[in-house]
């Protein structure tokens, strides 16, 4: 009898082990017979990732919904960077070889250097990173933001979009977690990250979640605490006010970052507290 109740037990643990093996995650509301689904995107990889994943495309077309962290243009939060006034901070704040790399790196960049501030600009070289070390996005992609590619969908099929907040709320979030470092306390970080776009053999070992995410071998640890945060829980919070009436009054397609889905604070296990089915979609990639 113990063996029988051992086996079983280790087979729970392997099939939740294994249902975690996934980006996607279907929500059913049973009572209002309504059938959702939740992506966990990584925002910097390319359209032929998501193309490669057919479940995802699938969902999406099944929606009568589709919601994302923002519907902004693609151009907003550029076009308000863009808007700033110019300074020469950026000048004594990196050393000049860093400076000098940086604007070949830039180049081709629609955002000026000179308006962006530290923090932001170390998320864009960040990002920069992922795309061109971690290969995220392939020269021949046409699309190099997950989300904006889902949108883009969402659209060329007249499938009402909906966005839960905008780019500027995202760009105040970003500063107020980050306390708005100035640039003594990014230098170093940014200095790091352009000698890493500048070499001919860069440093992978930051590639280490980006390789997890396109093999979906993720944890998303439902029963850890969420730290306190306001770029996940806080924004996590805002979002559980509207979305639990979404999923109740429509077949929603929601595609939000893959961390606001982890923890106890995540939208998984929060839906889950409210009463939804949440089940793991077993992923087939073309690749």
């Amino acid at each position: 009898m113990k063996k029988t109740v051992c086996i079983i037990l280790l087979l729970t643990l392997c099939v939740t082990a294994y249902s975690q093996n996934t980006i996607l995650w279907k929500v059913s509301d049973t009572l209002n017979q309504k059938t959702s689904y939740i992506v966990g995107t990584f925002h910097q990889f390319g359209n032929s990732f998501v193309d490669s994943i057919p479940q995802i495309q699938k969902a999406l077309l099944a929606s009568e919904l589709c919601v994302f962290e923002s519907i902004d243009n693609t151009d907003s939060a550029r076009n308000l960077i863009n808007s700033r006034q110019a300074t020469n901070q950026i000048e004594s704040g990196l050393k000049k070889r860093d400076l000098k790399k940086l604007k070949t790196i830039a180049e081709n960049w629609k955002v000026d250097l000179y308006k962006l501030k530290p923090l932001e600009l170390r998320w864009k070289l960040q990002q920069e990173y992922q795309k061109e070390i971690c290969k995220t996005v392939k020269p021949t992609d046409t699309w190099d933001h997950f989300d904006n590619y889902l949108i883009h969908i969402a659209k060329s099929n007249t499938i009402p979009v909906l966005g839960l907040e905008t780019d500027s709320l995202q760009l105040e979030f970003i500063t107020k977690e980050n306390k708005n470092p100035n640039w003594k306390q990014e230098r170093k970080t940014i200095s790091k990250l352009i000698q890493e776009l500048t070499t001919n053999k860069p440093n992978t070992n930051y590639c280490e979640f980006a390789n997890k995410y396109r093999n979906f071998e993720l944890d998303y640890k439902f029963e850890d605490p969420c730290p306190e945060s306001i770029l996940i829980k806080q924004r996590n919070s805002d979002w559980l006010n509207l979305i639990p009436d979404l999923l109740k009054t429509k077949n929603t397609f929601i595609a939000v970052g893959y961390a606001h889905l982890r923890n106890s604070c995540g939208l998984l296990e929060q839906l889950s507290q409210h009463g939804f089915l949440v089940e793991a979609v077993v992923l087939k990639s073309n690749d």
